[in-house]
């Protein structure tokens, strides 16, 4: 635990002093996680600020035209004077922050949550928030990803200060050695808490360059995988939400875990279907055969899950997946205040329409798919349809197995 230090207020504004940062230049190290705080918890309004004497100064904003403001005036003032985070659902219920001109005027800050930024020798010197302009609830693991958030800020801040001693100092090998190892478990730890949000892989090419939160694709060939449940609209008519939705998570659970086992990047939740990526942010020459395989492993795990459902009176699911491959747009798409990474472009829509095709059990692969793949598929059938929005008809093929490294069949 931190030996806290922040209400020496004369130690306190030493400490901010000391770290040189006041009025600096825009930092993308810092941008870089109000962007983060924003998209996570999308809110409009997010920043990394310094509180010294009189003023609080935003290192980095959000949502917020200001550079800084009249400490006096600060929710964050707060903030920095305890050692846990301050979260107000509603600060028009608070008399602390009800007639504060930054709560009834622009940005108008109807929900607040702050973390403290404390030193290496744990002194607060400022605060990572997110705001929004309407009430929110802020349930525990929220809370847990906003601190991981502002633990990765005070690396920021900490890691200027080492720089500093080492310098000054000349630090022992050893000492920064073991510096830079906590550095890096805290690194691993924050990637552990955003891949709850986002594939492992696009969580590491975020973390490794800043550059990869700019709104911009590349034209890649991937290969897309659609899974959509069966009669889906008829259980959630008939049964409680609470047992659609606990269904729902439990069948996710286990659909995610096979599309991790082969490599697969989760473009999103769409009600009850799931949209995959097989070759994009990384790609590889299997790619294909990756994601015809993890379409039959999910339709496999679909089974147990099923009889699992059967002993806990959950309903039990049926499903359709329909694979394509080809060059789409993969990316950031969206706007610097929220993103997404996704895949957009003709081959994605046609993946969507094989999948409309199929009933429960099955899997279908497009004309790309099955070139790309070859010999290890084992096909049951094929068929020539016509499909919305291509004008010619096209190739499907009913596959049931493929052979080889992986050796997945659905009898």
């Amino acid at each position: 635990m931190k030996n806290l230090r922040h209400f020496d207020e004369e130690g306190r504004l030493a400490a901010v002093y000391e770290l040189k940062i006041l009025d600096t230049p825009r930092d993308e190290r810092y941008e870089r996680i109000v962007r983060l705080a924003t998209d996570l918890f999308e809110v409009p309004i997010a920043f990394v600020s310094i509180v010294e004497k009189d003023r609080q100064w935003f290192k980095a904003r959000q949502g917020i035209e200001l550079e800084n403001i009249p400490r006096t005036q600060s929710l964050c003032n707060i903030t920095i004077q305890q050692d846990h985070p301050l979260i107000v659902l509603d600060t028009h219920l608070d008399t602390r922050f009800a007639n504060n001109p930054y709560v009834v005027g622009a940005p108008y800050m109807r929900f607040y949550a702050g973390v403290p930024l404390a030193t290496l020798e744990g002194y607060n010197v400022g605060t990572l928030c997110i705001s929004d302009k309407i009430p929110r609830s802020f349930d525990e693991k929220k809370r847990r990803i906003l601190m991981d958030l502002a633990s990765m800020t005070e690396d920021q801040l900490n890691l200027m200060e080492v720089t500093r001693l080492e310098k000054k100092y000349r630090l022992t090998s050893a000492a920064l050695q073991k510096a830079r190892k906590s550095l890096q478990l805290r690194k691993d730890f924050i990637q552990k808490a955003f891949s709850c949000y986002m594939s492992d892989d696009v969580v590491k090419s975020l973390l490794k360059s800043p550059s990869q939160l700019a709104v911009k694709g590349d034209k890649r060939k991937i290969t897309i995988v659609f899974s959509d449940l069966r009669n889906f609209t008829g259980l959630s008519e008939t049964l409680p939400p609470e047992a659609v939705f606990a269904a729902l998570n439990n069948l996710y659970e286990h659909m995610v875990n096979v599309i991790e086992k082969y490599g697969g990047t989760i473009d999103s939740f769409i009600g009850d279907a799931i949209m995959v990526i097989f070759g994009a942010p990384h790609s590889t020459e299997s790619d294909a055969l990756k994601a015809v395989a993890c379409a039959l492993d999910m339709q496999l795990t679909l089974k147990k899950v099923n009889t699992l459902n059967q002993g806990q009176g959950l309903p039990e699911f049926d499903m359709g997946i329909g694979i394509n491959t080809g060059y789409a747009m993969v990316g950031n798409m969206g706007s610097q205040k929220r993103m997404q990474y996704t895949a957009i472009g003709s081959p994605v829509n046609l993946a969507s329409r094989i999948q409309d095709l199929t009933i429960a059990g099955q899997v279908l692969i497009s004309e790309a798919t099955f070139q790309e793949v070859g010999k290890p598929l084992h096909i049951k059938g094929h068929l020539r349809v016509k499909v919305k929005g291509v004008s010619r008809p096209i190739t499907i093929y009913d596959v049931d197995g493929v052979s080889g490294v992986y050796s997945v069949f659905l009898k």
